[in-house]
């Protein structure tokens, strides 16, 4: 799938739908809503699909001499989706200031996630360095710039947190937070994190990456299709981790109960619509603490 023409495409449905919604409303907030909630299951389950079994490869390309992880379609129609209930939202701002407020927020969100859904998030490695593409903006670093040890695990199971022997000579482009943590959107993150820290030992590998006989090297040991066991999709969280989600859950859950109460007379306006929403995202997090908490006590069960 060209993720370009995609988004293209999904543009003009989108503009599209907020002209026609001038005269036919109604039927536009039904295109929006069931067309961003067909995107939405899609996308969570491909993301769940790929993460729960995610492929020991990159992919090759021989004109660039470069090994690149491969793209994951799930974050391009999670984007769409998004772009769908913010129709819903400006079309219904006609009746409503509730929804242009929602519409405002997915667009902003929208605009901080642009880069990462047009060009993708991901890891592409050369023999001069690491290209590492991330939300708003990417990093650029020399395999000189790298401690010789294995990279760890970030919080998530596509992170991945880089050891920096002379982190001067990494040099970023547009937005970039976390120096030290990349990400991608597919790929088995222990065969990344193999791949790079065997090119930081043994710099004579170096010249032959972007050839499909050093990926077979790298993939040597490993099962033909995939490798290790079938990967959970939620990843074990540290105690940090899981106590920062449930602070932010809890606080996120509590204040939306206290806005809802203040204007609980008034159901369709926007700050109503604003809490539910945001507590949401709290009760989210709350799972999302739990979920890793039980992974954690599972994976330390396993190791006794």
């Amino acid at each position: 799938m060209d993720r370009r023409k995609v988004i293209v495409a999904g543009r003009g449905v989108f503009g599209t739908e907020l002209i026609v919604s001038v005269w036919y409303s109604v039927p536009v907030y039904l295109a929006c809503a069931a067309s961003g909630l067909i995107l939405f299951v899609a996308a969570v389950a491909l993301a769940l699909r790929r993460s729960r079994r995610p492929w020991a490869t990159f992919l090759v390309d021989e004109h660039d001499r470069s090994f690149r992880t491969p793209a994951h379609t799930s974050y391009v129609l999670l984007g769409l989706a998004a772009l769908q209930f913010a129709g819903l939202g400006l079309a219904v701002s006609r009746e409503t200031s509730a929804g242009l407020a929602v519409g405002l927020l997915l667009g902003g969100i929208l605009a901080g996630t642009w880069r990462m859904l047009w060009r993708g998030a991901g890891l592409t490695l050369r023999p001069s360095g690491i290209e590492a593409d991330k939300p708003a903006g990417a990093l650029l670093i020399p395999w000189e710039a790298l401690a010789p040890e294995q990279p760890a695990r970030g919080d998530e199971w596509w992170q991945l947190k880089l050891p920096y022997a002379r982190p001067e000579l990494v040099t970023s482009t547009g937005w970039t937070l976390a120096r030290d943590e990349v990400v991608f959107e597919d790929g088995d993150p222990d065969f990344v994190a193999r791949a790079i820290a065997t090119y930081v030992a043994e710099p004579d590998r170096r010249h032959a990456i972007g050839t499909r006989a050093e990926l077979a090297r790298l993939q040597a040991g490993a099962p033909a299709q995939r490798r290790g066991r079938a990967r959970e999709f939620v990843e074990p969280a540290s105690t940090r981790t899981t106590a920062r989600r449930v602070i932010l859950g809890l606080a996120l859950f509590a204040g939306s109960l206290a806005v809802a109460a203040n204007v609980a007379d008034d159901r369709q306006s926007w700050p109503n619509l604003l809490a539910s929403l945001f507590g949401g995202i709290g009760a989210y997090q709350v799972y999302r603490a739990v979920a890793g908490w039980r992974a954690a006590r599972r994976d330390q069960r396993a190791s006794q």
